[in-house]
């Protein structure tokens, strides 16, 4: 296979000709030395580093004879007061559940729902009297004035004259009551009051007493009042 040359090379693998007189010709550079930075860690780094070394050498060194046995202990904790009266309040409703007795129960009827017609008869009062309701006429309605809730300053007004009713009650000087004797008035009744009263005692007593065996017998005699011949003549000409 035969070496390619610089001049079969396609122009795009070639070097521009600005770009290789750059790369070529002398440039004044500075001179400049590289110097290593290598920070050292801190006092608080160090102090971890041991630490961290010390408990892996601790482990890595402990020795399992060291160890001591052992038992693990189980602890059987009592229940307490609460729980005794709660777990017997459960175990007397179970009870109680269970040892029930089904004849005790009360035979209870179901009300059944309300039929078809009934149902109908309901909705139509209730579209009757939604009816009313929409075509009642307003005008017939009566003007009602609504009783207006006192004011502030009413209200303030009914308080004090209150207050200073009660406070005149209070303040009262009872000595400036007179004295006064109640007399006891028992009016009698008079003369004529008293015949009355004897006139009406002795007819209660006379009804009371009364003998039935005086009463003689008599027959009702129903009377058939015939209509006149002017009633007659009314009737047909209404």
């Amino acid at each position: 296979m035969s070496a390619t040359t610089v001049k079969d090379l396609p122009k795009e693998l070639l070097i521009a000709d600005n770009l290789k007189g750059e790369l070529l010709k002398e440039h004044n550079l500075k001179p400049t030395e590289a110097t290593e930075k290598n920070p050292l860690p801190t006092a608080e780094d160090l102090q971890q580093e041991k630490a961290h070394q010390n408990m892996i050498t601790g482990i890595e060194g402990f020795k399992c004879d060291s160890l001591k046995r052992t038992e693990t202990k189980e602890k059987l904790v009592l229940p307490g007061e609460e729980d005794i009266k709660t777990e017997k309040t459960i175990q007397g409703l179970i009870l109680g559940v269970e040892g029930f007795e089904n004849d005790k129960l009360k035979t209870v009827k179901t009300r059944e729902p309300a039929s078809a017609s009934a149902v109908m008869k309901i909705e139509l009062a209730r579209d009757s009297s939604l009816t009313a309701v929409a075509g009642f006429e307003n005008d017939k309605l009566k003007t009602v004035k609504t009783r207006e809730p006192a004011s502030a300053s009413a209200v303030m007004k009914i308080e004090l004259a209150r207050d200073s009713s009660l406070t005149a009650v209070g303040d009262f000087d009872r000595a400036k009551l007179k004295k006064a004797e109640t007399s006891e008035k028992n009016s009698l009744p008079s003369t004529e009051a008293i015949a009355q009263e004897m006139e009406h005692i002795k007819f209660k007593v006379g009804i009371e007493n009364y003998d039935k065996t005086k009463l003689s017998h008599a027959e009702t005699l129903e009377k058939n009042v015939l209509p006149t011949q002017e009633m007659i003549a009314m009737e047909k000409s209404q």
